[in-house]
């Protein structure tokens, strides 16, 4: 498995982890979080660098 593969398998994990998760939950164990937005963006963020990731590794495979 290349680098870009398991990186961006790293990545869409944990932004789905962030998009799919209540964010009351996540404010539970992360005291930081501010705002149920800002926290559903970043999580899609991730994801699709994520996805974008994995198919720049298959790519190049």
């Amino acid at each position: 498995m290349s680098g870009y593969l398991s990186v961006g398998l790293l990545l869409a994990v944990l932004g789905a982890f962030f998009v799919l998760m209540p964010y009351e939950k996540l404010h539970e164990v992360f005291r930081g979080m501010r705002s149920p937005v800002t926290t559903k963006v970043g999580g899609a963020v991730l994801l699709v660098g994520g996805v974008a990731m994995i198919v720049k590794g298959i790519m190049l495979l």
